[in-house]
């Protein structure tokens, strides 16, 4: 059987250098993405916040929907848009009084 013999040689100093520049590098990957992760997330939120905010406005616009047929919403709409009352109710217009001057 052969005797193997190792023998230590230090690496070449470009070879460091590439290796550290690598390393380097690397962190600096790292932390963009972490940032950019944030940020997504941050985003994300947001978008979840507006979200449920606009499922409650599209809720309040279904329930307006279901009562825009109903006998007390077109007496509403009609007092409210065309000024329009009930031909039993009683209507009073208040006039200002007149400063005699």
């Amino acid at each position: 059987m052969k005797n193997i013999r190792l023998v230590y040689r230090p690496a070449a100093p470009l070879l460091k250098c590439a290796v550290l520049v690598s390393i380097l590098l690397s962190g600096v990957a790292m932390g963009v993405i972490a940032m950019r992760c944030n940020s997504i997330k941050a985003n994300t939120q947001s978008l979840r916040n507006q979200a449920v905010a606009l499922e409650g406005e599209n809720s309040r616009l279904t329930q307006n929907i279901q009562q825009l047929g109903t006998p007390e919403s077109i007496r509403q709409l009609a007092g409210e848009l065309l000024g329009l009352v009930d031909p039993d109710s009683v209507f009073f217009n208040p006039v200002e009084p007149t400063d005699p001057s």
